[in-house]
């Protein structure tokens, strides 16, 4: 299965949803954004106990994600933009307990724009983050041209998006106060233990997107 869903511990109110592809770099196909969604979805609607907190990962040391599949670029395209129950930023966005993005490589175009859609983002030395848009000619779906600028500012933003540049770990720490760099081997950011221990740390941070929201604590 690409996408894996998770409770930790015993009482089960931190969550993981994990992307796993890592023989595609974790390339995102039509049925992959559907499932995405529909595990945020019951996330924010279930009780008994009520998520706190949700980690959003992805398997292998290579890639947070890849982006759109390119072999099935053609079946994304022709997604319904007004059908919002199967749009994955607008899920997370409709969450009312704290998504951590944990970022364990390259995070390119709808890789990038789960983790913007991210209340709190960590990384591991070897994260970056790379905008191919207007390279290929692409408008952003999910609002990263609108949503980079407020991050990182403007001159950082046009050189990720207009020159194609990647943003690595170091140079978005240096841009973004609700970005942690996690000094631990990459392989780490997979396992159990890790996960949970970012959720908990990151209860209480800056939220990247939307400060203003209210979170289930």
């Amino acid at each position: 299965m690409s996408i894996r869903v998770e409770r930790l511990d015993a009482d089960a109110r931190v969550a993981v949803v994990t992307i796993d592809a890592p023989s595609t770099s974790n390339a995102i196909t039509r049925p992959m954004l559907v499932h995405l969604a529909r595990a945020f979805r019951e996330l924010r609607d279930a009780e008994n106990p009520a998520v706190r907190a949700c980690v959003l990962a992805a398997r292998g040391r290579k890639a947070f994600s890849a982006g759109i599949d390119l072999s099935a670029a053609e079946d994304m395209f022709k997604m319904d933009a007004n059908d919002l129950t199967n749009d994955i930023v607008h899920q997370m966005e409709r969450c009312d307990f704290l998504i951590v993005g944990a970022i364990n490589g390259v995070a390119v175009n709808a890789g990038f724009e789960l983790a913007l859609a991210c209340d709190v983002l960590v990384c591991s030395p070897r994260a970056a983050w790379i905008d191919t848009h207007a390279k290929l000619g692409l408008l952003p779906s999910w609002g990263l041209s609108a949503k980079l600028p407020r991050i990182v500012g403007a001159k950082a933003a046009n050189a990720v998006s207009l020159a194609g540049a990647p943003l690595d770990a170091d140079a978005a720490l240096r841009c973004v106060q609700s970005l942690t760099l996690v000094p631990i081997r990459p392989r780490r950011l997979g396992e159990r233990r890790s996960l949970r221990t970012f959720a908990v740390l990151f209860l209480f941070p800056p939220l990247a997107h939307n400060p203003d929201a209210p979170r289930r604590l």
